[in-house]
């Protein structure tokens, strides 16, 4: 006897995606996983990165996550962002239709050049942008030299 299933494109992509994301989270580790704290991550934030004459300056895209609720850490040259963002709470008596926002742990991290100032590492947060300034050492700034 066949059995007749009902194709559906959404449930079959959302499916394919998840074993996309379980295969190459088992070749790179890393996707997967909040590396310092070997926790599985939700979603990565967008980010860009901008260097400047004077800095590296990064901007990344959290929306609907608290300053609070952000981690930033450098260890050996690795600048590591991590954090969480709070699932919207669903009452039993809701129909949910559609849920679009990633929620859960984040992670993403950086290899920055050996030539920073890493005790002026400065970040702020406004409308649901982390901006995170990385300065370059003062050597390493390119110089105007003045023509006598």
């Amino acid at each position: 006897m066949t059995k007749v299933v009902r194709f559906s494109p959404r449930a079959d992509l959302s499916r394919m995606q998840r074993d996309f994301d379980h295969m190459f989270s088992n070749i790179f580790p890393n996707f997967g996983t909040d590396s310092e704290n070997n926790e599985p991550i939700s979603w990565q934030p967008r980010i860009d990165v901008v260097e400047t004459a004077e800095a590296y300056e990064l901007f990344a895209d959290v929306p609907g996550v608290g300053k609070d609720d952000i981690q930033i850490n450098l260890h050996e040259g690795i600048l590591s962002i991590s954090g969480e963002r709070s699932a919207r709470e669903v009452k039993e008596t809701d129909s949910v239709v559609r849920l679009e926002r990633h929620t859960g742990r984040f992670y993403r991290s950086f290899s920055l050049p050996n030539k920073i100032d890493a005790k002026k590492i400065d970040a702020s947060f406004e409308n649901g942008v982390l901006f995170v300034k990385v300065p370059k050492l003062e050597e390493t700034k390119p110089q105007k030299i003045k023509i006598s």
